[in-house]
């Protein structure tokens, strides 16, 4: 098990490199996650100060990742396929703007053409 300061270099560190890989400065990823850009900086040093679950979540939740890529921790139910799904409907950024039942739609679209063509 790591300690609180590991933790949070981990965090600070997977933070960055998703922030970076958007192009976005950390103002821009405040503004997103809606929180002040003097708290980003605290964590994004970091040096002992991990988010609390409401911020990870809102970190998460503007980066369009899951909190556990920000943690790096491994979920229970992890698999590769879950996870190449995930990454289908990332890029689909569109995806985020619809109503909830146009996405489901989408989705429920999308998984029936892979399984007619046979993609897993």
């Amino acid at each position: 098990m790591s300690t609180k300061i590991d933790q949070a270099k981990i965090i600070s560190s997977n933070i960055k490199q998703l922030r970076e890989r958007l192009g976005w400065n950390q103002s821009k990823l405040a503004s997103e996650a809606e929180i002040t850009s003097a708290a980003l900086s605290k964590i994004e040093k970091g040096d002992g100060r991990v988010p609390t679950i409401v911020v990870l979540r809102k970190l998460a939740s503007a980066l369009k990742v899951q909190p556990y890529e920000i943690t790096g921790e491994q979920p229970e139910n992890f698999s590769e396929t879950n996870e190449r799904n995930r990454e289908f409907y990332r890029q689909w950024e569109v995806l985020d703007s619809l109503p909830k039942e146009d996405q489901d739609m989408l989705k429920g679209m999308a998984e029936r053409l892979k399984e007619i063509t046979g993609n897993k």
